[in-house]
């Protein structure tokens, strides 16, 4: 049955491109129950692959055990930036994925609020966040104040995005156009994340917080409680292995991040910098052989790399 409708997607393609796009709300047979374990599992995942690419020339690289660990914790009264935002870039990835299934008409019982059949569907990311509070709940004071933040940064991320309704008489004018408000891509919404991290603020976390007016704080603003380990040595738990032999570059047309990696990976760490030439083989110079066998060269190739010991 599935590759019946596959094979009915390719067929109308053509005409749904003039016409209506395909409405995935016409197979709500196929739609299935919210699974927070899917949801979950592709959130964090797609978390994690952000985090690691932010996170790749500083200090705390963001070690996939030690992700997986501090979004396990329990709620902290007293967490640390590196908390913070592993919290705050998972939960916004969840509430991505989920605004979007619900979206494109995968998850039952989500999606278009005012007609389940509106084409296209916008995409709805208040109702996502309820959804998210309903299973994981709204959280206290430091963890909840930054739940609202994720909240209302995802809420900001709404942008137009347009389909010709009706074309016009001349080829590639458009008469009719129709709008929708949708994500921006979690890329963006990241960025934005990794930008408030940097700018976080840190609270006091004796007594007299207690007396803190949470709702007093900005909703652009993340909070933290305490100091962040020295990551340039290893955590004891093994949760992440410090700086020593750690790659470091300087490549003057990376990121000033990837530019200052030795110094901050290596220098400051109290270590110095190692430099080596590593020798690797490749396939080049291909060609076909005979019309159909595949004959290459090995060229090798020698890169420079850095590292701290």
């Amino acid at each position: 049955m599935l590759f019946a409708i596959v094979s009915f997607l390719g067929v109308t393609s053509t005409l749904a491109a003039v016409l209506d796009p395909i409405n995935y709300y016409q197979y709500t047979q196929y739609q299935a129950p919210i699974s927070w374990e899917d949801i979950t599992a592709k959130g964090l995942k797609q978390a994690l692959d952000s985090c690691q690419q932010s996170f790749q020339w500083q200090r705390w690289n963001c070690p996939s055990q030690d992700f997986v660990q501090r979004n396990s914790k329990p709620e902290l009264s007293s967490p640390n930036r590196e908390d913070v935002y592993v919290s705050a870039i998972s939960m916004a990835a969840i509430v991505h994925t989920l605004t979007k299934d619900c979206a494109n008409g995968i998850i039952a019982g989500c999606g278009c609020t005012d007609n389940a059949l509106n084409v296209p569907c916008a995409h709805e990311p208040a109702k996502a966040l309820e959804q998210y509070e309903k299973h994981f709940g709204s959280g206290s004071e430091a963890t909840g104040h930054n739940r609202r933040v994720v909240g209302a940064l995802l809420e900001k991320s709404l942008e137009q995005e347009c389909r010709c309704k009706q074309p016009g008489p001349v080829h590639g004018k458009c008469q009719e156009e129709e709008c929708v408000a949708v994500l921006k891509p979690f890329e963006i919404i990241a960025q934005d994340l990794l930008q408030m991290y940097d700018d976080a603020i840190q609270l006091d976390s004796g007594s007299s917080n207690l007396k803190i007016m949470w709702q007093n704080i900005p909703l652009d603003s993340l909070v933290f409680m305490q100091d962040s380990p020295n990551y340039c040595e290893p955590n004891a738990s093994g949760l992440w292995k410090g700086t020593r032999g750690r790659q470091c570059s300087k490549d003057g047309s990376g990121s000033l991040e990837e530019r200052l990696s030795c110094q901050q990976l290596c220098r400051v760490c109290g270590y110095r910098v190692r430099s080596q030439h590593v020798r690797s083989e490749r396939r080049c110079n291909c060609k076909l052989v005979w019309g159909f066998r595949l004959q290459c060269d090995v060229c090798v190739q020698l890169e420079k790399q850095y590292s701290c010991y």
